[in-house]
């Protein structure tokens, strides 16, 4: 009985954690997003730099955490570890082309980007 309830207990934290630990990066991923944003309006190549490197961290957390627990679908498990791959080379891209002022070019990388997000949300929150 002890060992059940102690169970019970770890994989509640666990998954609390992994709970924690998404709505944190999706934040992150949120103030990166924003950033980008505001820096591709007001012209400010610091502001996408500093808004590409806080996605890519982001995106790096989201790697170490299991997405089995809140995804029961082994398929979507598999395509949001697809969407985390394309995100990273999609990111590397746009600050390539930010860093070398190719700003036409990093805004359709921008849009490649927003489109993992919004892919990746599909499958999360079933829209």
């Amino acid at each position: 009985m002890k060992k059940t309830i102690v169970a019970l207990a770890l994989t509640s934290l666990t998954v609390s954690a992994n709970e924690a630990t998404i709505d944190a990066t999706m934040q992150l991923m949120e103030q990166g997003m924003n950033r980008v944003q505001k820096g591709f309006l007001y012209n400010n190549k610091v502001d996408i730099i500093r808004g590409i490197n806080t996605l890519q961290s982001a995106n790096s957390i989201f790697i170490h955490v299991d997405v089995s627990t809140f995804i029961e679908n082994n398929s979507k498990i598999q395509v949001t570890k697809n969407i985390n791959a394309n995100l990273s080379e999609h990111l590397a891209k746009l600050k390539t082309d930010v860093e070398a002022h190719k700003y036409s070019s990093a805004g359709i990388k921008y849009a490649k980007v927003l489109n993992d997000c919004v892919s990746c949300h599909t499958i999360i929150r079933g829209w």
